[in-house]
């Protein structure tokens, strides 16, 4: 319902925008109240509308349970496929299938930028048809089936979630990629592949998951074949982080803690697990240095972030809790898993103490 009317009402918008002289005044209209899976305000009310009846109170206790297991055995598996058991249809409901963070430019759609950064994956890879590729901590795997498809490679994801496999395939089998592209269930700290196996390996916003980055790495390394490239695509935490600053790591610790994985790793850690996997650089790029927009600005555009970080919202939501409008603990998993990554993640971003677009790329010798 709320797709259709999102639709509905940005055919509307692209009409008014396109009337001179008041068409601009109306163009920041088109961000916020955009299309239900662009981060936009209609995005909100579509995922309070779809998980009306979704049972949180559930969700959320085996979601702390899982965390606390995490942090105190370093092994935080079993809390991300909790998570993503329900965020995977979460984040692809309200924010289409990119998960991610990507360099945005001014008067170009969060879409298009992903489109782009799907060349620069391609680009820093070196990927070429006939390649076998693996995609490690895929999801559903978007980004492996663009590759896939702008360079005729093959593609195999690698996922620990049920939920993204069954997803994955099933958007595989509709893109007509099932020839060269599949997804399969494995942990990327013990990849079920033999030694170099693959032209090229990358991952996208899976390595902040790993308590043991050396061994992720080195996994990785492992199933590459000589020559090939391994590219990583992260957030990460920068120089200017101060863990003593309370602010800062109250940021950084919610970033964490709403996603149920461990802290997230500074670059000189990634630097050094490669080196002592035997990789060499190749690359180390910020993809949003100016003259591109934050990382983060796909939150500001919409002014999500704006929204998510007003009291009222999060009072009104208690309120409709309260009132049975909601489900029990909708408030808890608000508050915890949708408000808190999105606005720590723009407040950290701001700070300069978090990137989220840091290129990584190495080769094998």
């Amino acid at each position: 319902m709320f797709a259709l009317l999102g639709s509905l009402f940005g055919c509307v918008l692209d009409v008014v925008c396109a009337v001179p002289l008041v068409g601009s005044f109306f163009a920041p209209l088109k961000y916020i109240f955009g299309a239900t899976d662009d981060q936009s305000v209609t995005s909100l009310f579509a995922f309070l509308w779809s998980y009306r009846n979704f049972d949180f109170q559930s969700f959320m206790k085996t979601h702390r349970a899982a965390l606390k297991v995490g942090q105190e055995t370093g092994d935080f598996c079993t809390g991300v496929c909790n998570y993503y058991e329900v965020m995977s249809e979460v984040i692809t409901l309200t924010s289409g299938p990119y998960w991610h963070f990507v360099p945005m430019a001014k008067g170009v759609s969060r879409k298009d930028s992903h489109d782009q950064f799907h060349h620069t994956m391609v680009d820093s890879l070196g990927a070429k048809a006939g390649e076998k590729v693996l995609e490690f901590g895929c999801g559903f795997g978007e980004i492996g089936r663009q590759v896939a498809t702008i360079s005729g490679c093959s593609v195999k994801g690698l996922t620990m979630s049920n939920a993204e496999i069954v997803g994955g395939n099933e958007r595989i089998r509709k893109a007509g990629l099932q020839d060269r592209c599949v997804i399969v269930q494995g942990n990327y700290h013990k990849m079920p592949f033999e030694d170099n196996s693959f032209d090229k390996v990358f991952g996208v916003y899976c390595l902040k998951y790993s308590a043991d980055l050396q061994t992720a790495i080195s996994e990785a390394a492992r199933v590459l074949k000589p020559g090939g490239k391994l590219a990583s695509y992260e957030i990460i935490v920068t120089d200017k982080y101060d863990p003593t600053n309370k602010t800062q790591k109250y940021y950084v610790d919610n970033i964490s803690h709403s996603t149920c994985m461990p802290p997230l790793w500074p670059a000189k850690a990634f630097r050094d697990a490669a080196k002592k996997a035997g990789l060499v650089p190749v690359a180390e790029i910020d993809l949003c240095k100016p003259p591109a927009e934050s990382w983060f600005s796909c939150f500001e555009r919409t002014y999500i972030h704006d929204l998510l970080s007003s009291s009222l919202i999060l009072n009104a939501v208690k309120t409709a809790e309260a009132l049975h409008i909601l489900p029990k603990s909708f408030s808890d998993f608000f508050e915890a898993c949708i408000i808190h990554p999105t606005t720590d993640f723009t407040n950290a971003g701001r700070l300069g103490i978090i990137d989220g677009a840091l290129m990584m790329v190495w080769t094998k010798p």
